[in-house]
């Protein structure tokens, strides 16, 4: 899909993200023992071998997340459900980022373990290849956000994930098909079809304020309508 730029990649940015900060000189991705020693310094508990431009979410164009549809019963202002969306498009700007720079390591600063990447895209990255996402994969084309209730909380406990979130992002994507690249370390690539139709999605979280890397909804753990058990409510059934 096509959208707009807008102001969520700089929206609650850290400190890597300022153009008169200590990354301000780099503007590619650079090896981390190449950037400035403050530079590094920022980047070096994230276990990174390579740092970002320091307005990567901006050239990556990065949207504003299309307007919530609030479903907590007034528990979370639209406000801060808004805030929670935004985030977490942001994340998927630095998740785009760590895939196509083979950065596992990073990924474990946005994403739960058991969401982290399939056992394929795992193996790719920990063998020194990289992924290439499609927009379709990074940004929904719908928001809304839920409490995670009883259902929920045995949806997501039947799938081995006994999360301790209150709310869920459930996201609808763009019309498919949507497939990602898988980049060998040898150049070798290979295309994954990732959905074909549109699909309604779950992303429970919470929302986090980091101190590199800004505002994110860190999501740790997923599933889909298709999935047997998954809350009616959410699937709009």
């Amino acid at each position: 899909p096509v959208h707009a730029p807008s102001s969520v990649a700089s929206a609650s940015a850290g400190p890597s993200a300022r153009a008169g900060g200590p990354c301000a000189s780099v503007v590619a991705a650079t090896p981390i023992a190449d950037v400035p020693a403050a530079c590094a310094a920022l980047w070096a508990p994230y276990g990174v071998t390579k740092v970002p431009p320091y307005d990567i979410l901006s050239e990556e164009h990065v949207p504003a997340a299309p307007p919530v549809q609030n479903m907590t019963d007034g528990a979370v202002s639209d406000e801060t459900a808004q805030l929670w969306a935004n985030a977490s498009n942001r994340g998927s700007g630095w998740y785009e980022w760590a895939e196509a720079n083979d950065q596992p390591e990073f990924l474990l600063h946005l994403l739960g373990p058991a969401v982290v990447g399939t056992p394929q895209e795992q193996t790719v990255l920990s063998s020194g290849g990289h992924i290439l996402q499609p927009a379709c994969n990074l940004y929904p084309a719908r928001n809304s956000l839920f409490k995670i209730e009883l259902q929920g909380e045995h949806f997501f406990a039947a799938r081995g994930l006994h999360l301790t979130d209150s709310y869920v992002l459930v996201i609808q994507t763009t019309p498919g098909p949507c497939s990602e690249t898988l980049v060998q370390a040898d150049g070798t690539q290979q295309t994954v079809l990732d959905y074909s139709g549109t699909t309604i999605a779950f992303e429970p979280g919470t929302y986090r304020t980091d101190p590199l890397l800004g505002s994110l909804w860190y999501t740790d753990g997923g599933g889909n309508c298709q999935d047997a058990g998954a809350p009616a409510e959410w699937c709009g059934r």
